[in-house]
């Protein structure tokens, strides 16, 4: 099996772990491919390119270090079909279910094909000629400090209603114990298929979060005269958007293949990152 790894050399641990796993790999009878960057700067003997070749030519992507470095892993392997799994180097990591001491054994799974997985949503914005997908969020924000944004939200054609604040996220299940869940959103079980929309600090007691159907279109546009606004894909890729012309939001026609932990449930994983106290006894 061809593995591919994606480290966040930022992490403490990545150098450490990143050499010890190229080595178990290949004493297994596997092929490791490293990004181009990670095989220089820590010297491994590997098979190496850059990232976006990395996702063409391997079985298994593994993405070393937190969620952000599987959201980057999502966006790089695509429509392509590849699974994916996380490996979680520090800190809360809800996407990189595996811990270091697991990760082998994940691995192994995967090769005799015993391992299990889910497929995630994913969102599609398309704003002008640009187009572009995410597996947590899409997050319209204002684009200056202690300026108010009003954004005008329409599904279908439908007015829904416009919200006065610091912005709107853009949510799939996935993303709910993200960005939207720091804003006040609902957990939402990461298998099922819905689009959650939750305002950002609203100047209004009564704006709450929305849940709407996979198959909505979700159109947000900027009023004119409100403060510049940003649209942010998971975190990583930035747009500028302008009044009169809405940004669309709608499920994309792929899913992601997330490779999970045999044993342990979803809600284990929220216990155990929510430090939630409750017990059966």
């Amino acid at each position: 099996m061809k593995v591919g790894l994606l480290v966040n050399r930022s992490k403490k641990q990545a150098r450490a772990f990143t050499t010890v796993l190229v080595g178990w790999l290949k004493s297994k009878g596997h092929e490791a491919v490293v990004a181009t960057s990670t095989a220089r700067e820590y010297g491994l003997a590997a098979r190496c390119c850059p990232s976006a070749e990395l996702v063409k030519q391997v079985d298994l992507v593994v993405a070393l270090g937190g969620d952000g470095t599987l959201l980057r892993a999502a966006r790089l392997v695509g429509r392509r079909g590849t699974p994916i799994m996380g490996i979680n180097l520090g800190g809360l990591g809800f996407l990189t279910e595996f811990s270091i001491s697991e990760a082998r054994r994940g691995i192994a799974a995967v090769a005799a094909g015993r391992h299990s997985e889910q497929m995630r949503m994913l969102l599609e914005s398309r704003y002008g000629r640009k187009r572009g997908f995410c597996l947590n969020d899409c997050a319209l924000n204002t684009a200056s400090a202690g300026r108010v944004v009003e954004v005008i939200v329409r599904s279908a054609g439908s007015f829904v209603n416009k919200f006065a604040g610091d912005g709107l996220v853009v949510a799939t299940p996935t993303g709910s114990t993200a960005y939207s869940l720091a804003a006040g959103g609902p957990v939402v079980h990461p298998t099922m298929e819905a689009i959650l929309l939750t305002p950002l600090c609203p100047h209004a007691l009564a704006a709450r979060p929305l849940i709407l159907p996979a198959d909505a279109e979700v159109e947000l546009e900027v009023v004119p005269g409100t403060g510049p606004a940003v649209l942010n894909l998971d975190g990583q890729t930035q747009w500028r958007v302008g009044p009169g012309r809405p940004v669309s939001i709608t499920s994309a026609d792929f899913s992601i293949r997330l490779v999970t932990p045999k044993g342990k449930t979803y809600y284990q994983i929220l216990r155990d990152k929510m430090n939630w106290s409750g017990s059966q006894v």
